[in-house]
């Protein structure tokens, strides 16, 4: 993304009323790169004591999973083009609040920088 589609996804994500749900996953071997990079972008806000359950989630060590997935949840209102390009309609049990998705950690990072953090 650019850094004006950036500012604009930022714009876009704090408009009044605007409703959103940041969580992460990781594979258990990124759990320490995760909480490192997310102290520095949000400036030591602490993340949830739970490492199993919304908005974090570490996996077990024998999970199939690589990495880090950070991913947000939103009602969509006049959705940007670019915002609509890289979000997907969102059918997960537990989030029916919500309408679409973003998977796009450049995204999320950039929020986390701007004062977003998990769960909010």
């Amino acid at each position: 993304m650019t850094a004006r589609q950036l500012d604009q996804a930022y714009d876009y994500f704090t408009k009044p009323n605007m409703q959103v749900y940041i969580e992460a996953e990781s594979a258990h071997s990124s759990r320490l790169r995760f909480e490192v990079n997310y102290a520095l972008l949000t400036n030591n806000q602490p993340l949830p004591p739970n490492t199993d359950e919304r908005p974090y989630f570490v996996l077990q060590p024998t999970a199939d999973k690589w990495g880090i997935e950070l991913r947000i949840y939103f009602i969509a209102d006049n959705l940007p083009d670019f915002l609509d390009e890289i979000s997907t309609s969102n059918t997960r049990p537990g989030y029916e609040e919500f309408d679409r998705r973003i998977n796009n950690n450049e995204l999320i990072n950039y929020l986390f920088s701007r004062g977003f953090t998990l769960g909010g």
